[in-house]
C-alpha cells in the first residue's frame, strides 16, 4: 500500500504514513505528516506506533536494565546548566549504574553529547565496551545519533519546522540500554502526560515523570514541581513545594547561579561543583539527585540519599569518579 499525502492520518494508514515518512526525500511531504502526527500527540496508539518504528530501525545493542537514565524532553528554552547530566555523574559515584542517553543541543546552548565531550568523558559506541564500562564505572553515556541514525533522516525538516514536534517525545523513551528505572523531566503538565502514556506502555520497573511550574524541566527551587511517579501498576500524581527543600539548601537561591553557557563554561562549572563549590547549582543538581537515588533504591528515605549524596561530594568520591569516567 502507498500512503496518499493528502489523505487523514488514521488507524488504518498510520505505519504506512510513517514508514513513508522516513523513506520518501520529499521534505515537504514530511513536513505534512509531522505536522499531522504532532496533531494526534494525545493518541496513545500513534505515540507508541511511531516509537516502535524508531526502534525496529535502530542499531540495537544488548540490554542492561538494572540501571537508571536521568534523559528529559528539554525545550524549556531556560538554558540553563546540563542539570540531569551532572545528576548522572554524581549518582554513578554512589553505585547507581547509570545509562545516560542524550543528544547535542537543540533549543540549548548546551546539550548532554556536548558538554560530555567537553568534560572528556569516554564515550564508547561497541557493545561490549559500553556493557564494561557500565558493569566497572557504573556509567556511560549513549549518544543518540549511533542508536538511531534514521532520526537523520527527518533532522534537516524538524529544524526548518522551528516547533516543537512529536519527535520531542521520543528520544527520551529510547534507551539503548533498556534502562528500567528513568528520572524524566519535561516543561509543563501537557508534556508530561504525553511522556507518561509512553513510558506506562514500555514496562519500566519504576519511573518519576516531572515538570516546575514555572517551566523548568528540572525539579526547581525556584517553584512547586508535579511529579507523575509510577506506583506499582497505577501512576501517583504528587505536588512538591519548593519550601520543601529549604533546611538542604546552602543559600537563598539564586537562578542566575544555574543559567549556562556554552560547553566549555558548563563543563568547568561542573568540575567546580565536584571540587567542592557550594551553590545554587550544587543544591539543585542534589535534590535532584535524591529524587533518582530513591526511584532507583525504593527503600531509601529523602535525607539518606541527601546524606550519602552529600558526602561523596564533600569526601572526594564523586570528583574521582569523574575522573575515573575520562580514563579510555
Amino acid at each position: 500500500m502507498n500512503f496518499n499525502i493528502n489523505t487523514d492520518i488514521n488507524p488504518k494508514n498510520l505505519n504506512f504514513a510513517i514508514n513513508y515518512l522516513f523513506n520518501t526525500e520529499n521534505i515537504s511531504h514530511q513536513a505534512i505528516i509531522i505536522n499531522e502526527l504532532t496533531k494526534k500527540i494525545q493518541s496513545k496508539e500513534v505515540l507508541i506506533s511511531l516509537r516502535k518504528y524508531i526502534y525496529s530501525n535502530s542499531n540495537k545493542i544488548k540490554t542492561y536494565g538494572n540501571s537508571l537514565d536521568t534523559c528529559g524532553t528539554g525545550g524549556d528554552g531556560l538554558k540553563t546548566l546540563n542539570i540531569s547530566t551532572t545528576v548522572a555523574i554524581l549518582l554513578s559515584s554512589v553505585e547507581v549504574p547509570i545509562a545516560k542517553h542524550g543528544n547535542r543541543a537543540a533549543s540549548s546552548n548546551s546539550g548532554s553529547s556536548d558538554v560530555i565531550h567537553e568534560l572528556g568523558i569516554n564515550n564508547p559506541s561497541k557493545s561490549n565496551e559500553i556493557h564494561k564500562q557500565i558493569e566497572k564505572k557504573n556509567f556511560v553515556y549513549l549518544n543518540a545519533p549511533l542508536f538511531y541514525p534514521n532520526l537523520g533522516k527527518v533532522a534537516q525538516i524538524r529544524k526548518q519546522l522551528g516547533f516543537k514536534t512529536i519527535f520531542n517525545y521520543m528520544g527520551p523513551t529510547l534507551n539503548p540500554l533498556g534502562a528500567k528505572y528513568q528520572l524524566l523531566g519535561t516543561v509543563d503538565k501537557n508534556s508530561a502526560e504525553i511522556m507518561c502514556k509512553i513510558l506506562s506502555e514500555i514496562k519500566l520497573k519504576n519511573f518519576k515523570i516531572f515538570y516546575s511550574h514555572e517551566g523548568l524541566d528540572e525539579i526547581s527551587l525556584f517553584s512547586p514541581t508535579t511529579f507523575l511517579i509510577k506506583d506499582k501498576s497505577k501512576i501517583k500524581k504528587q505536588t512538591i513545594s519548593q519550601n520543601y527543600y529549604k533546611k538542604y539548601l546552602n543559600k537563598v537561591p539564586k537562578f542566575s547561579q544555574i543559567k549556562g553557557k556554552d560547553p566549555k563554561y558548563n563543563a568547568f562549572r561542573i568540575f567546580e561543583l565536584f571540587e567542592g563549590k557550594k551553590d545554587t547549582f550544587r543544591d539543585m543538581v542534589l535534590i535532584n539527585s535524591c529524587h533518582a537515588m530513591m526511584l532507583y533504591k525504593s527503600k531509601l528515605k529523602f535525607q539518606d540519599c541527601f546524606d550519602e549524596l552529600s558526602y561523596a561530594l564533600d569526601n572526594g568520591n564523586a570528583s574521582r569518579q569523574l575522573k575515573l569516567l575520562q580514563k579510555k
